[in-house]
């Protein structure tokens, strides 16, 4: 009788396993410590292949992204946008504010993910639209006051 401990679990050495129909890979039939057998090189490459095999395709790249869904354009957004603060700083021309109410509108139609950019366009739009248009709207009355009223002596 050996009193020494168990090396392993008792169904090897029952010759039963645990899990139906699993086979244990066969024992090495070489020699020891790995060395190659007699006539065998060192590195056995029949089974890969070589470097050339394009049987799969192009090679994948690490470091891709994954992106969920393609970016969809938000130029008339921005352009409303842009319009709306020109608007403010050029906004006696009459010309920028009609550019944003115009892009502003058409991108909320068309581009619903740039909706906070047309609305920010709207809003400079419609507002330099009433304050320029006041100064424009006094500035007309003013001249066409000054040319009715007065001494109008006929001379220049």
């Amino acid at each position: 009788m050996n009193n020494q401990p168990s090396q392993g679990p008792d169904y090897q050495r029952s010759g039963s396993s645990p899990w139906p129909g699993y086979q244990p890979p066969p024992q090495n039939q070489g020699s020891a410590y790995g060395q190659p057998q007699y006539n065998q090189g060192q590195y056995n490459t029949g089974q890969y292949g070589q470097y050339n095999n394009t049987q799969y395709g192009q090679p994948q790249y690490f470091g891709q992204p994954y992106y969920g869904r393609a970016v969809e354009p938000k130029t008339l957004s921005i352009a409303s946008m842009v319009c709306g603060i020109a608007s403010v700083i050029m906004g006696w021309l009459l010309l920028p504010q009609f550019a944003a109410i115009i892009t502003g509108h058409m991108a909320l139609r068309r581009e619903p993910s740039g909706r906070g950019m047309s609305i920010t366009g709207l809003v400079l739009g419609y507002l330099c639209l009433l304050g320029y248009g006041a100064v424009w709207l006094l500035f007309i009355i003013g001249v066409t006051v000054a040319a009715t009223s007065g001494s109008n002596t006929g001379t220049f």
